[in-house]
């Protein structure tokens, strides 16, 4: 025996690898030898002959302190053979584990790509909605369980759109819920809209439209808020916001209640006053573009805002014009800053 072999050596602590490491070489260890082990090794470098099936061989075998010798019994192996295959095993091992660990990172973020965090919705009371149709299937899912939906739809909507919230808005108010839907004025010349409006109508739903522009918002319950990112600046189509902070849908609910009021009714007669929309000379429309003329915005803003064309604003502005034979938006301009047409809708 050499002095290498020292018998009250013992093995260094390691960490046992798992059973899914592909390394061929790896050694199995353990973070210590049994005393039957370390009195077998003992044995072996003594001399001593010890049978196979003694208790406390087989760990030293694992570990690769001792091996079987071809002339028969077992022989301990020289340790600064085992040191450096214990170390070049847990050095694998801490390779593995750390690529393992580099590859956590990737693997959440794919994971968070597909279902919004829990974590943030509760910390904030608001997440964003990735894609419409995600967004719909919220919307759908809060207006099955909702008593009040208040909607404020400016611009455009698609028919496709338009049909879907149909149903979901017929079952809300089959189930006794209450629906008020803020329109921009130019909804009224939307067969599409005005189809909605019929059908809906008889049902239960109330409709009002309103000149001048606003914010798209639905609200639940005054619970629940979805409505567009204006944080980043993403477009409707890419999106939503969902917001449950009860001071957020309370504060969007009263913004929505003071619209609501300066908005006209679908089907109401005209208001009683000095000047009335039926013997008005302006439109509810060119009232609404001659309000933004004023407050600075040029034609193509207006148009953006209202869901026109500029050539259509322009169209509306000319018509108003001759009818008030004036020759520029100037001598309009005049007319209207002074116009008791001002306090109408």
């Amino acid at each position: 025996m050499t002095a290498e072999t020292n018998p009250k050596a013992t093995t260094p602590k390691a960490t046992k690898p798992k059973a899914t490491n592909p390394r061929a070489d790896a050694v199995d260890l353990d973070s210590t030898l049994p005393p039957e082990s370390r009195a077998v090794y003992a044995r072996l470098v003594a001399g001593e002959t010890v049978r196979g099936d003694v208790a406390g061989l087989a760990p030293l075998l694992a570990l690769g302190a001792v091996m079987a010798d071809p002339l028969g019994g077992y022989a301990p192996v020289g340790l600064d053979r085992l040191e450096r295959r214990l170390h070049a095993s847990v050095q694998g091992e801490l390779l593995h584990t750390a690529q393992r660990l580099n590859e956590i990172p990737a693997l959440l973020g794919e994971l968070r790509s597909h279902q919004p965090s829990t974590a943030d919705a509760l910390r904030t009371g608001a997440r964003y909605i990735e894609g419409i149709d995600a967004a719909n299937r919220h919307i759908g899912e809060v207006a099955e369980e909702t008593r009040e939906m208040l909607a404020a739809q400016p611009g455009i909507r698609p028919r496709r759109v338009l049909a879907r919230a149909l149903d979901r808005d017929k079952k809300a108010l089959a189930n006794g819920a209450t629906l008020r839907t803020l329109y921009h004025v130019s909804a009224r010349t939307n067969p599409d809209v005005r189809e909605r409006v019929a059908v809906m109508a008889p049902l239960g739903g109330s409709f009002r439209t309103l000149a001048r522009p606003f914010m798209r918002v639905i609200l639940f319950d005054r619970k629940v808020a979805f409505f567009s990112d204006h944080l980043e600046g993403r477009p409707d189509s890419a999106g939503v916001w969902m917001v449950r902070d009860p001071a957020v849908c309370a504060y969007l609910a009263q913004c929505f209640e003071q619209e609501w009021t300066l908005g006209q009714e679908w089907h109401a007669p005209e208001r009683p006053g000095e000047v009335t929309a039926g013997s008005a000379v302006s439109t509810q429309l060119q009232r609404s573009i001659l309000r933004a003329l004023v407050s600075g915005q040029d034609q193509q803003q207006i148009a953006t805002a209202l869901g026109y064309s500029s050539r259509t604003i322009n169209v509306h502005l000319t018509n108003l014009r001759t009818e008030l034979g004036y020759e520029t938006v100037y001598q309009l301009v005049h007319w209207w800053a002074t116009s008791p047409e001002r306090d109408l809708d």
